[in-house]
């Protein structure tokens, strides 16, 4: 259900439009009263000062209706009423009325002023009143002003008769302000109650195809990992035979076909393995291990299985740790996987330089450890822009590389997810054509006392030697290449 167009109300008009009509009472009962004065009893002074005082009262009309502040149209508002009470209790003393007549007339402004503006405008003319009675009271003792016509001349009958009808047409327009005011509550109960059950139902509706969402999505990821599952099992069968006839006595060229046919199935296996991992990830089909583990022996057969590649290309590898500890407890198959993930990521990225896997051991509070690992390279670096969506499955990042160096793009997604499972953090910071430095943390637990420390540099078999500075702090370091 649609709900209605907004339309801006000026904010000093929206609490009193409700008595508009009062206002118009009061007016009324001003415009009747001079003309009766003037016309009937040939009193222009009274007339012009009971007048005066109405069309006073009248301009609060624009005024309520003004986009000025509310704040302002109240104190506005104040003059008026005080003008106007002034403007009667003069009339009142010209009239030759003593105070104890008077006083009935004083008592409709804190009614008028607690309607039109608040009740505690209406309080804030109590004393006001008080005010005006005493003022009446003095001036019938030091005779201030002179009254214009005799008590006697006045006609009590019309003028108490004038004095109901006004009282009875603001009770009824007091009354029909607060039946119409009970309307408008009434009215907007139903149509919260209307768009509450409109926002309720659209909110089971989403939650209905959310969950279609979801289901499909879980349906694709089981599908892709049976295919996934289907595909590797003859591709090890045709790698295993390609392998036996390596070993075959084979002609160059068939020797060459040979070379180009590991390649592409050990290729073409890499990606299944990772769409596999993917699906599974996605699936929450897996769960972290807690297992003993050598963590210098775990960088050191990531750095060996990536080094033939680096050694292809003439990038160094270089391994750099502080580790305070010779043993963890963790899950050494999913770091090494997100080890090696970051280590072919940049030595394919590198076409020459150096690639630098930094291992640290950080002390948590409450006695608690984690395992830093930092892979710095000076390959091309990635765009400031791609940088918070590098971690997302299929990025433009992602699209980009597939189409020049080839894979699937859910490398770095799994490295999340895999990290998320075992509860660390994972991150990267890079400038474009200098190089990237990525980062990952995980926490781990102790086997036993801790070992002594051990710091140092180490170089991969069959890299060149190059020392380097160990990393130091908790918290990934800047990469300036």
């Amino acid at each position: 259900m649609a709900s209605p167009p907004f339309q801006p109300t000026p904010a000093a008009w929206v609490p009193y439009h409700r008595f508009s009509e009062l206002i118009f009472v009061s007016v009324l009962g001003h415009i009747a009263f001079a003309a009766f004065f003037g016309l009937g009893l040939a009193q222009p002074w009274l007339a012009l000062s009971l007048g005066g005082s109405g069309l006073l009262v009248g301009a609060l009309f624009p005024l309520l209706r003004s986009n000025h502040p509310a704040r302002r149209v109240r104190l506005v508002a104040h003059a008026v009423l005080v003008l106007d009470l002034l403007a009667v209790c003069v009339s009142l003393i010209w009239m030759g009325l003593r105070p104890h007549h008077s006083v009935w007339w004083v008592v409709w402004w804190p009614m008028f002023a607690a309607h039109l503006l608040g009740w505690r405008d209406g309080l804030t003319w109590v004393p006001l009143t008080l005010l005006a009675c005493l003022a009446l009271w003095l001036n019938d003792v030091q005779g201030w002003l002179s009254p214009l016509m005799s008590s006697e001349a006045l006609p009590l009958h019309a003028f108490q008769a004038g004095f109901l009808l006004i009282g009875c047409a603001v009770s009824l327009v007091v009354r029909r302000a607060y039946e119409g005011h009970q309307r408008d509550i009434n009215h907007q109960q139903r149509t919260i109650q209307v768009q509450q059950q409109a926002l309720a139902d659209r909110a089971a509706h989403l939650e209905d195809m959310l969950q279609a969402v979801q289901q499909a999505n879980l349906e694709r990821t089981r599908l892709f990992a049976q295919l996934s599952h289907e595909v590797r099992t003859p591709l090890n069968g045709v790698l295993g035979f390609a392998h036996l006839l390596g070993q075959t006595e084979l002609s160059e060229q068939q020797a060459r076909h040979l070379r180009q046919i590991n390649q592409c199935g050990d290729t073409l296996l890499q990606m299944v393995n990772e769409v596999l991992d993917f699906s599974r990830l996605e699936a929450r089909d897996c769960q972290p291990e807690r297992l003993v583990f050598d963590v210098m022996s775990l960088a050191q057969d990531a750095m060996d299985m990536v080094s033939p590649v680096a050694s292809q290309k003439g990038v160094t590898l270089h391994l750099e740790h502080e580790v305070h500890l010779a043993e963890a407890v963790g899950d050494p198959l999913r770091i090494k996987q997100v080890m090696l993930n970051l280590l072919a990521n940049a030595v394919k990225f590198t076409d020459q330089g150096q690639v630098t896997l930094r291992c640290q051991s950080v002390s948590e509070p409450a006695g608690a450890w984690s395992l830093l690992f930092e892979v710095q390279d000076s390959g091309i670096g990635v765009p400031h822009g791609e940088l918070p969506h590098l971690f997302e499955p299929f990025c433009v990042a992602s699209d980009r590389t597939i189409q020049r160096y080839g894979g699937s793009g859910l490398g770095l997604a799994i490295c999340k997810r895999l990290v998320d499972m075992m509860g660390g953090r994972i991150g990267v910071s890079s400038e474009p054509g200098q190089g990237s430095l990525f980062w990952f943390s995980v926490p781990v637990a102790l086997p036993g006392p801790m070992s002594a420390p051990a710091s140092a540099v180490e170089t991969a078999p069959g890299s060149a030697a190059t020392p380097a500075p160990a990393s130091g702090g908790v918290e990934p370091r800047t990469h300036h290449a």
